[in-house]
């Protein structure tokens, strides 16, 4: 027996302006479910795709650096940040 084609964009189309359950549809119209599902998936991947930019870039502004400024660094990752007219005994201070 040859099988009739299904043109599932379409069924999937149907099912959505119908409603109600996938496995219900496809019981109705005498398709297969498991075919069905996967068209269904592809079908909503590109949807999803399409409303998405693909590959664009956020543009990210960065604050300007203070290079007017003292930075102090410890060996375990924290440092101190001085402003350059603080004196050496305040830095002698919170150093230790």
């Amino acid at each position: 027996m040859i099988k009739s084609k299904v043109d599932y964009p379409y069924q999937v189309n149907q099912w959505k302006e119908v409603g109600g359950t996938m496995a219900g549809y496809c019981k109705e119209k005498e398709i297969s479910y498991q075919t069905f599902m996967y068209h269904a998936s592809r079908m909503k991947k590109k949807e999803t795709a399409a409303v998405q930019k693909p590959n664009s870039f956020i543009r990210i502004d960065v604050p300007e650096k203070n290079t007017s400024c003292i930075e102090y660094h410890f060996t375990n990752g924290s440092y101190f940040v001085f402003p350059v007219g603080c004196s050496v005994q305040m830095i002698k201070a919170l150093i230790g």
